[in-house]
């Protein structure tokens, strides 16, 4: 699928009030200090809401309105306004974001109906693995508009105001020994590519990988078992012998901490455990199931628990 995608203009989006000199130094959690260096990419679609000729007013119009909520979500969400100053520190300096209009030869139907990696590249803003992300501006946004009235966007139309306490309550920040950013490069190697499931099959599928360890089995250990346990087979089929296999799983940690963080508490307040196995024989889904359910008790156990009796210490 060759599509055209042409930049139509470039600028710097500003708060809406300037961020109060209380508030200029915001601190890194300890998460935050040793996550990867890397853009987090977010792509939104929005199919046309009519079929009118006038698209290249209306793409205006909502870029317009766009720029505007940018603006005042940028006071709010100030952090996001800065730079990052160095591994313990964002400069919250109203430095702005960048906002990136875009116009797109073809329809969003076509995007949408076969979606392609490279494809979906083309619309975010920055690269990924761009070297800003370790010191430069931290917010990019582009919104392309196709020639159908649909738009790709990476922002969100209504957000929950955040919390800024994740440092101060729970994960504090190191002040000495701060292991060096973690380099994110491209590999070119690297396929993705996008498995659809119905409601439906996961249903069964929860009910088939049930064990009396583990009785309901959430949507994602099903689904991730599962993936796990085709790739567990294609290996053993090619390569003739059982390698070791590995999972990396990132986990939500604002509730495991005590108390609870918020949902809309701003940060990397993501923990990451590994779980794997090496057997002569084929596993099957509910061994793995029971796995993944084992070693994120063990992964919690060990990582949060300390975290949450230095916090019962300190009061």
């Amino acid at each position: 699928m060759a599509i055209k995608i042409e930049i139509v203009s470039r600028e710097i989006i500003k708060p809406s009030s300037p961020t109060p000199q209380n508030l200029r130094n915001f601190k890194l959690s300890f998460l935050d200090q040793t996550a990867p260096a890397a853009y987090v990419p977010l792509l939104l679609f929005y199919l046309p809401e009519n079929d009118s000729d006038s698209h290249v007013v209306e793409a205006a119009e909502r870029s317009q309105h766009l720029k505007t909520s940018l603006s005042k979500l940028l006071a709010e969400f100030y952090p996001l306004a800065g730079i990052i100053k160095d591994q313990t520190t964002v400069e919250c300096n109203d430095n702005g974001a960048e906002y990136i209009q875009a116009r797109v030869d073809g329809t969003l139907a076509d995007i949408l109906k076969r979606p392609d990696g490279s494809i979906l590249r083309t619309f975010l803003p920055t690269e990924i693995e761009s070297t800003d992300a370790e010191t430069g501006r931290i917010v990019f946004v582009q919104a392309s508009f196709f020639e159908c009235g649909g738009m790709v966007l990476g922002s969100k139309d209504s957000v929950k105001f955040p919390e800024f306490n994740a440092a101060s309550s729970s994960f504090h920040p190191l002040d000495s020994d701060i292991p060096p950013s973690m380099k994110v490069t491209r590999d070119e190697s690297v396929i993705t590519k996008r498995y659809v499931i119905e409601s439906s099959k996961i249903a069964q599928l929860k009910a088939k990988a049930a064990s009396p360890i583990v009785l309901q089995p959430t949507r994602f250990e099903a689904v991730s078992a599962l993936i796990w346990k085709c790739l567990d087979n294609v290996s053993r089929s090619t390569k003739g012998f059982p390698r070791l296999s590995v999972m990396s799983i990132y986990v939500n940690l604002r509730k495991m901490t005590v108390p609870s963080l918020p949902e809309n508490a701003i940060g990397n307040v993501v923990g990451v455990f590994f779980p794997s196995h090496s057997t002569e024989k084929e596993i099957d889904l509910q061994d793995l199931i029971t796995k993944l359910s084992k070693e994120l008790k063990e992964f919690l156990k060990n990582a949060m628990e300390p975290i949450n009796e230095k916090k019962r210490a300190h009061g």
